[in-house]
């Protein structure tokens, strides 16, 4: 067959038109609405990645940059949630054990951790029981502990070796390891592993007037702020080393409350627990707390109380809240539960990734970096294609999607309270936010609600600008979810939502 130099370029003219209908016909039926939202809107050459497809048929919605691997802040948390679904089940419940050696004189109380986070969680102790307070567990904690004869111990163990002891991540911001979401994670937690220090000004000029709660007279607190009735409240509160040695700064204008992480989460636990039965009659010397050595076995002693946290408060605190102590606690169980080991960092990320590999193929597990539950490492990367097919996987199995779903926010509740005010969805929105500087994230699950058909979506914004193109990130995840709530809602008879 001989072509000449014409027939030639028009063959390969048709091909490349051929080639271009063809990856057009594969695409998404809503990639140009979201190509033309793309382009209206302004987010400063910003890396964008979106995937969006149907939970129940699989059939894909919108494809863009999805197979980019990308860095989804909290919305690794949607990771997490599901590994710990699947390792733990849906029934699991953390459970905090306060047992007694009454073999010596004074006997030890021992408190058995099992890595939960929610231990004297006054946000979720106030949620899940009206009435129910920090003060009213330790009265029940110290009534059952009287009720045993018990009225004085030498010494408080905590065995916290269902986890390793490092307490922070290697990669966590470290000028921000004093904030409340950059809080330790220990094998015990206890009141989310911050302290609250509330600042009131004095006379202009003075010191401000301090407390803490809770009430810890083993942490120090410098005074270096100033009461100004004309400026600003500027205060914050440092802690630069591994240590609980806290300086206040700045200014005080009218009363104020801040949350500072602790270091070293299980003897904070442990003296915090000492303080409050001492109060309650109970002698102990918050001074004689510490952690279990290696060789030490406690399973023959008698359990006195027993505090327990199921999986599906957990993970509404994760998912609704954010809350990255959680997550971790999440992460490192996971990794406690499979190896045998104490949890870690390490073992709970192996674990995520053989999850991964296992429901969803090995290319999405080699493409998944893992560095830690919450999100709020830089080091984490994962595909919105991963992320709506993890979701897909979870959903075949109804008892753990019912809890999945339910831990998201919805519009009006959690990290969505101030989000889709204005935006009037046909569907049912449940989501998990995602924000580091310059990641802005939002994946999760559309439901209509007469059909019960659902779609996954992913929304991957890196490298966003600060500033006004910043500004433009959330109308941006609202106006993609808008196009897929229009497409899952019942139409008139003729309307065109192909793209």
């Amino acid at each position: 067959m001989n072509l000449t130099a014409n027939s030639l370029r028009s063959a390969l003219l048709a091909m490349l038109l051929l080639m271009s209908w063809a990856a057009t016909a594969l695409g998404g039926p809503l990639d140009g609405r979201i190509d033309r939202i793309i382009a209206r809107t302004d987010l400063g050459g910003a890396s964008i990645a979106i995937h969006a497809v149907e939970v129940q048929t699989g059939r894909e919605l919108i494809a863009y940059r999805a197979d980019q691997p990308m860095i989804p802040a909290s919305n690794m948390k949607l990771i997490t949630s599901g590994v710990a679904l699947e390792v733990l089940g849906p029934d699991f419940a953390f459970r905090t054990e306060f047992r007694i050696d009454d073999g010596v004189t004074p006997p030890t109380l021992v408190v058995v951790g099992s890595g939960d986070p929610a231990l004297g969680d006054p946000v979720l102790l106030e949620r899940e029981e009206v009435g129910l307070s920090v003060d009213k567990l330790f009265d029940t904690i110290a009534g059952v502990i009287a009720q045993s004869g018990a009225r004085s111990f030498g010494e408080i163990v905590i065995d916290d070796r269902v986890f390793d002891r490092t307490f922070v991540h290697p990669s966590w911001p470290a000028d921000q390891l004093n904030r409340w979401y950059c809080a330790e994670v220990g094998g015990l937690n206890m009141l989310r592993n911050v302290v609250t220090v509330f600042a009131e000004p004095s006379q202009p000029g003075g010191s401000p007037i301090t407390r803490m709660v809770p009430d810890a007279p083993w942490i120090s607190l410098a005074n270096r702020a100033r009461s100004d009735p004309k400026g600003n409240n500027t205060a914050w509160v440092s802690r630069p080393e591994p240590n609980d040695n806290m300086t206040l700064f700045g200014i005080v204008r009218t009363r104020c409350e801040i949350e500072v992480a602790i270091h070293n989460p299980p003897i904070f636990a442990g003296r915090v627990i000492a303080a409050e039965l001492a109060r309650r009659g109970i002698d102990i010397d918050p001074q004689r707390v510490r952690m279990a050595r290696p060789e030490e076995q406690f399973d023959g002693l008698r359990t006195l109380a027993v505090v327990t946290t199921p999986i599906a408060d957990v993970l509404e605190r994760v998912n609704t809240d954010s809350h990255n102590l959680y997550a971790e606690a999440l992460m490192k169980r996971v990794g406690h539960e499979v190896s045998g080991e104490p949890g870690s960092w390490e073992n709970g990320a192996a674990v995520t990734r053989m999850i991964i590999s296992d429901k969803l193929g090995a290319e999405h597990a080699q493409s998944t970096t893992v560095s830690d539950g919450s999100g709020m490492s830089r080091d984490n990367r994962v595909q919105p294609a991963t992320l709506t097919a993890w979701m897909r996987a979870i959903a075949r199995d109804p008892a753990r999607w019912q809890v999945f779903v339910r831990s998201l926010a919805v519009p009006g509740k959690g990290t969505l309270e101030k989000r889709f005010i204005d935006r009037e969805l046909s569907c049912e929105l449940a989501a998990k936010s995602g924000y580091l500087s310059g990641v802005y994230a939002l994946s999760g699950v559309l439901t209509e609600p007469r059909s019960g058909r659902q779609v996954a979506f992913s929304i991957l914004l890196n490298d966003v600008p600060s500033g006004t193109r910043a500004r433009n990130a959330k109308p941006f995840h609202e106006a993609v979810v808008e196009e897929l709530d229009a497409w899952l809602s019942p139409q008139p008879t003729g309307a065109n939502l192909g793209g």
